[in-house]
């Protein structure tokens, strides 16, 4: 495998989002996927972002891996097990494998966020959502 750096640029991915029938049960937010198997020469780790609008959440679901989120605009609230804080720009939060989370924008901008999964590829995440 060639080891000279991988850069992806946010601006050259699109938006992505659940389908109107999903958002309900899933929460409104827009992702980009920068680093993952199959759109980058990589492996180990996927890097994307998320956008929520004000108001906009990612509602409780789980998934197997451990995820990081890392703030970079905006303010909201994110709950991990029974436990939630307040985050804003330069929040850092570690998400344990299988624990129920979520995020929520309370503030009156958009809430950008980075997050690291410990996987080849984006499409190795199932998110699991009980609601």
């Amino acid at each position: 495998m060639d080891r000279g750096p991988i850069v992806s640029r946010e601006g050259d991915q699109e938006w992505e989002t659940w389908s109107e029938e999903e958002i309900p049960e899933r929460g409104l937010v827009y992702w980009k996927t920068l680093i993952s198997r199959g759109v980058t020469r990589s492996e180990n780790l996927t890097l994307g972002v998320a956008k929520l609008p004000p108001g906009g959440a990612l509602r409780e679901h789980r998934h197997e891996q451990d995820e990081i989120y890392l703030v970079l605009e905006g303010s909201g609230l994110v709950r991990v097990g029974p436990g939630e804080s307040r985050v804003e720009a330069g929040s850092a939060v570690f998400i344990p494998g299988d624990a129920p989370h979520s995020c929520v924008n309370t503030g009156t901008s958009d809430l950008l966020v980075a997050y690291v999964f410990p996987a080849d590829s984006f499409d190795e995440v199932e998110y699991v959502f009980e609601g």
